[in-house]
């Protein structure tokens, strides 16, 4: 739950927002309900593919952002096998493999509607075979210069980072970024809760910010922290749990 100042930051943030936001299909500028798109995501997504890592990752993951389509459109171009959450984990994983799809299909595949024609559900189990991740990347409503994430669905990316890092293909030595526009960069810092997992980069049109003194990021799904109704709407965590031996 935000605080009362997080929401102020975001709200502020929010406005300008609106000014580079590109609307939704589904959810028009509702920013309450999705992190969109926005003018200069694609230069946002090539800069992070530029300048934040050593070599093309031969496996990702992305949230399924709409600020992210030309990010994960680049990586299929790259050659990238892209792992992507569902929209709210409620039909768990879809695989993107270049391989399987043609390259006049990837800018549609990247979509979120691409997704459901070209991307292959993928069990968890089935992920921890993939091997590990060579990039983790987020969206975020908003972002602190040290890398805190807030607003609303934030807290999705941290039950994902949890389901990666419990099966063993996600850690400390893992890149992770978050896209984001120039304005969504708050100039207020926010410390992380410990559940959070804060990101190495933050990549925007202008710049690529290099997160220092980052905290170590969980291990696992922080399993206390959520209720049994929030599971049930989750099976990745449901398949989890039970090759855990946490249920039946």
């Amino acid at each position: 739950m935000s605080t009362k100042s997080e929401t102020g930051v975001r709200d502020r943030v929010w406005d300008q927002l609106r000014t580079v936001a590109l609307p939704d299909s589904r959810f028009h500028f509702d920013f309450a309900h999705m992190h969109p798109d926005f003018d200069g995501s694609g230069e946002a997504g090539q800069r992070l593919l530029r300048e934040g890592l050593a070599a093309v990752p031969k496996l990702a993951f992305s949230v399924p952002d709409g600020a992210l389509t030309n990010t994960r459109e680049a990586l299929l171009r790259a050659g990238t096998r892209v792992v992507i959450s569902t929209y709210c984990m409620r039909r768990g994983f879809r695989l993107l493999d270049p391989a399987r799809i043609a390259p006049s299909d990837f800018a549609f595949a990247a979509t979120l509607d691409g997704l459901e024609r070209f991307g292959q559900p993928v069990s968890v189990a089935e992920i921890a075979n993939l091997g590990r991740m060579d990039l983790v990347v987020t969206g975020a409503a908003a972002v602190s210069p040290n890398g805190v994430r807030f607003g609303r669905s934030y807290q999705y990316f941290d039950i994902e980072w949890g389901v990666l890092a419990e099966i063993g293909v996600a850690g400390e030595r893992t890149p992770v970024a978050v896209v984001v526009h120039d304005v969504q960069v708050a100039a207020d810092k926010i410390a992380p809760m410990p559940h959070e997992a804060v990101p190495d980069f933050i990549a925007t049109p202008a710049r690529l910010i290099r997160v220092t003194d980052r905290p170590n990021r969980p291990g696992g799904v922080d399993w206390p922290g959520l209720d049994a109704d929030e599971i049930e709407l989750m099976p990745a965590l449901v398949e989890l749990q039970r090759a855990r031996g946490l249920r039946a």
